[in-house]
This record gives C-alpha cells, sequence and structure tokens, in this order.
C-alpha cells in the first residue's frame, strides 16, 4: 500500500510523518500561505507544501513585533529628541543669569557627534551581524544586546541627577562613550530581529519597521509632556529617560514571551539554516553571500539612499531652523519638540503603515528606485527654511509652514520608501535565504544612516 505521508516541521526540527495534506481536510493553514505559493510560482520554483500551522493565531506575535520595532531605534530617539537638555548640560555655565549669545562649542558638536557615534557603530555590528550571525545562537543574541541597552541607558538616566557643569568635557566624552555602546548593543539587537522577521510574512516587517516609526512618535510624545510639566532640564529629562528604560525592559518581557509561543516556533524552526550532523549551523560560504546580496541589491541599495538623504538633514540640520511665531513658548520651547521632532515620527509612522497596506510600486518595479531618488530635493528646500539670521544661507521659505509641509512630505516618504524595500528584501530570495537576505538589508539599512550621519557635519556648521 502507498505510503500517504509527508514531512512537516515541528518545534524541535524533527522530521515526522503525518497524513498527506491531501487528506487532511480541516487542518489549520496559514492565512499567508497563498502569497507564500505566489511567491514560489514568480521565482519559478516548486509550490512549498501547505504546512500546518499551529492554532494558536499570530495576532499577539504580531504585537510583540511591534513592541521590539519599538525597542530598536528607542535609545536613538531619546537621545536625539532631548535637543534642550543636552542643550543645558553643555550650557555656558559662566553666564549665572540671562542666556549667553550664540551656541558654545560643545553645544555645536553635541548633534553630528552623537549622530556619528550612534551611526558608526550601528554600521559596524549590522555588517558584522549579516557575515556572521550564524555563529552564534539567535536567541542569545537579542537577549543579550536587549540587556546591554537597558544597563547603559540606565546609566545615562542616572547621570541626568548629577551636577555636570565643573566636568563638561569629561562628561560630554562619557556621553558620546555610552551612546556609542547602545548602539552598538542596538545594531546586533536590530539585525537579528529583522531577521528573524524575514521568516515570517511579510505583515510581521511591517510590525517591525511601525514598530521603530512608532518609538519615535513615544519618545516625541514624552518629551513634549516632560517640557509640559515645567519641571527644570534636569528633572525632566530624569523623568524621559526613565520612561524609555521601563519601555525597553517591556520589550525584553515581550521577546522572552514571543518566541515561547507555537506560532514563532513554527516559522523560526521550519526556515531555519540546515544543520551539520554536530547539530550546528552550516557555514555558509563568501560566495554564498555574494549570490544572495546580487539578488537584493537593489532594493539594498534604495534603502541605503532613503536612510542618507534623512540622517544627512535630520535631525543635524533641522534643529536649526527657527520659527516665525511671536509666540515666545511656541518659538523657543514647543517649535522643535513638535514641528520637527513629533510631525517627523508621526509622518515616518504612517508612512510605513501606508505601506504594508498599499505596496505599491510592486516588488521590481524602477518607479520605487526613482521615489528614492527624488527625495534628494528635501536637501535644497530644507536649506531655504528659516534659519538664524547670521547664517550664510538666504531663508527663502521663511513662514513656518512651508516647514511643516515639508517637514510631512519628509517623513512620510522615508517611511514608505524605506518599509518597502525592507518588505521586499527577503521575499526576493528563497524562503531558507530569508534570514541572511533580511540581515544584509539591515546592514544597507545602517550603512545609509552612517553616510547621512557623516554628511551631517556640512550641515551643522549652518547657523
Amino acid at each position: 500500500m502507498e505510503d500517504d505521508t509527508s514531512p512537516v516541521c515541528r518545534e524541535d526540527s524533527e522530521v515526522i510523518q503525518v497524513p498527506h495534506p491531501h487528506t487532511l481536510i480541516s487542518a489549520v493553514y496559514d492565512d499567508d500561505f497563498e502569497d507564500e505559493v505566489m511567491d514560489s510560482l514568480k521565482r519559478e520554483e516548486v509550490p512549498l507544501i501547505p504546512r500546518a500551522v499551529p492554532a494558536y493565531r499570530g495576532s499577539v506575535v504580531y504585537v510583540c513585533f511591534l513592541f521590539l520595532g519599538l525597542g530598536t531605534l528607542l535609545p536613538w530617539n531619546f537621545f536625539i529628541t532631548a535637543q534642550t537638555y543636552w542643550e543645558y548640560k553643555f550650557r555656558n555655565t559662566s553666564v549665572i543669569n540671562g542666556t549667553a549669545e550664540g551656541e558654545t562649542e560643545l553645544q555645536k558638536l553635541y548633534t553630528p557627534m552623537q549622530v556619528c557615534f550612534s551611526q558608526i557603530p550601528n554600521f559596524l555590528f549590522l555588517f558584522i551581524n549579516a557575515l556572521f550571525s550564524h555563529k552564534l545562537p539567535q536567541r542569545l543574541r537579542l537577549i543579550v544586546s536587549l540587556t546591554l541597552m537597558v544597563i547603559f541607558f540606565s546609566l545615562t538616566t542616572m547621570l541626568t541627577q548629577i551636577n555636570t557643569d565643573d566636568w563638561q568635557m569629561g562628561f560630554f566624552v562619557l556621553t558620546i562613550v555610552i551612546i556609542f555602546f547602545i548602539n552598538s548593543s542596538g545594531a546586533i539587537f536590530q539585525g537579528g530581529l529583522f531577521g528573524v522577521a524575514g521568516m515570517f510574512p511579510e505583515k510581521y516587517m511591517t510590525a517591525v519597521v511601525s514598530g521603530q516609526a512608532l518609538g519615535g512618535v513615544f519618545a516625541s510624545a514624552a518629551r513634549i509632556i516632560s517640557l509640559s510639566v515645567g519641571a527644570k532640564d534636569a528633572t525632566a529629562a530624569f523623568i524621559y529617560f526613565m520612561i524609555a528604560v521601563a519601555v525597553m525592559i517591556v520589550t525584553l518581557a515581550a521577546y522572552l514571551y514571543m518566541s515561547k509561543t507555537d506560532f514563532y516556533k513554527h516559522y523560526t524552526n521550519c526556515q531555519a539554516p540546515e544543520k551539520g550532523k554536530s547539530g550546528a549551523p552550516a557555514n555558509r560560504s563568501f560566495s554564498d553571500q555574494v549570490k544572495i546580496f546580487k539578488e537584493i541589491w537593489p532594493v539594498g541599495l534604495s534603502v541605503c539612499g532613503v536612510f542618507a538623504v534623512t540622517l544627512g538633514v535630520f535631525p543635524a540640520l533641522c534643529v536649526k531652523i527657527i520659527s516665525m511665531s511671536e509666540d515666545d513658548k511656541w518659538a523657543n520651547v514647543f517649535f522643535q519638540p513638535v514641528v520637527t521632532f513629533l510631525l517627523f515620527n508621526v509622518g515616518d509612522y504612517l508612512g510605513r503603515q501606508i505601506a504594508g497596506f498599499i505596496m505599491w510600486p510592486r516588488r521590481g518595479s524602477k518607479i520605487l528606485y526613482l521615489l528614492v531618488t527624488v527625495r534628494l530635493v528635501f536637501i535644497p528646500l530644507f536649506l531655504l527654511c528659516n534659519h538664524t539670521p547670521h547664517s550664510s544661507i538666504p531663508s527663502v521659505f521663511r513662514h513656518d509652514a512651508w516647514y511643516v509641509a515639508f517637514m510631512l512630505l519628509f517623513s512620510l516618504s522615508n517611511g514608505y520608501c524605506s518599509s518597502l524595500c525592507m518588505m521586499y528584501g527577503p521575499k526576493m530570495v528563497s524562503e531558507e535565504k530569508a534570514e541572511v537576505a533580511s540581515s544584509m538589508m539591515a546592514a544597507m539599512l545602517g550603512l545609509g544612516l552612517l553616510t547621512g550621519g557623516l554628511s551631517s557635519f556640512a550641515f551643522a556648521l549652518i547657523g
């Protein structure tokens, strides 16, 4: 009698025999299986055999991915959004009453230094993760890196309660060192997270990138609330940073919970790399890495271009733009937190959400690459907005409404284009290569951030 059985992946990665799918009438199938079959057909591959998905549905896992995405960029968002706190820490302490004219050297240097020492380790560790992630267990990388982020950010929070006026240069150096290690840990966490999300259907990658943007919205809103209570800069910053620490602890708990669900184990085990006789992941040769990159390089270069433009002007150039409003509180306290940071992050989040629903241009379309290139226009537009009077560049778009309009389009396009690239990358290769492709996409994203961060030094000189 013919054996009517076929292999199915289990959470312990063993191959067992179950009734053939054609004989299963009431089996539970993945909602996204149809998309997987279509993707396989487009790649001229044999469609996958329908897999039995655990009855535990993916909605809770989706929310967990959203939280994990939020946690990847939370330290970065909180560092750049707390602009008034850093200005206070690096102010001219010789002026007791009143305000000193112009910025101090440390105030001028902080934003571009913060961007560069965030993005240099970010790119390095994303690149290392793309090449050698298979050498260390996925779970270990995620848990250790996120724990280190919590520890270093807790140190930053404690420093808000210490008077650093007598050792500003030492505090500046210490802050840059903390930024370096936080972003090194964050890159390891982010690279691992993108690799995991690439194993799931596209909507789970949408959850990750949307969570990243949501972290920016959260950071901006928390900063505005902390300023609204009227507390001193150090006290407001303490409350502000404590919120970030609490959220990162919740993020760690979300991963620990998610990784134990059957739904999570189903996708990560069924698409895990092949194992050798010893049970360790098989080594990937350099030529294998090159082959995967050749398949995804157009969208990889595109996501690099998106963030090179974004980090080039945001926040280094954008924080130099001032309001024309006669309302001192709006112009001096709330204009930057609301228009520069909150509006950017809300627009970025909306752009990423829209990309998850519309997904146009389709994968492989040259229109996507055109949209990425057109974003270069935002550089001259922001340069011509209303800067300080002694800026060497004329202010053509002086009214606040111009800046609001440019910022909205800038942020929407950043979220939309970057999300499409990150979703398309893992789907341009076969399923077993998806994790590697996702890690490479994360590395290209990091390269874009680094390129933009280095170019931001030029824009920081304005004003």
